[in-house]
């Protein structure tokens, strides 16, 4: 996984580092408070693994410890 940051303005995503030479699938987060939010994950939440990856093609996530996680935060008291 590696996230890149970028601007998204009127429509279209400008990058601002160098992206894969392959296809790739991509996931959008968008920083923004105003923003529409239809993941249920918190803005700092989103940021802490954007960080965590921001520059890395090799970042280890483990997807079901992140899910697992965000389960316990929102459903615990």
């Amino acid at each position: 996984m590696q996230a890149i940051h970028g601007i998204y303005n009127d429509g279209q995503l400008s990058l601002n580092e160098t992206a894969p030479k392959n296809n790739s699938k991509v996931i959008v987060i968008f920083t923004e408070e105003h923003h529409a939010d239809d993941s249920g994950m918190s803005t700092e939440e989103a940021l802490r693994i954007f960080h965590k990856h921001a520059g890395s093609i090799k970042g280890n996530l483990d997807a079901k410890a992140e899910r697992l996680a965000y389960l316990d935060e929102r459903y615990t008291d």
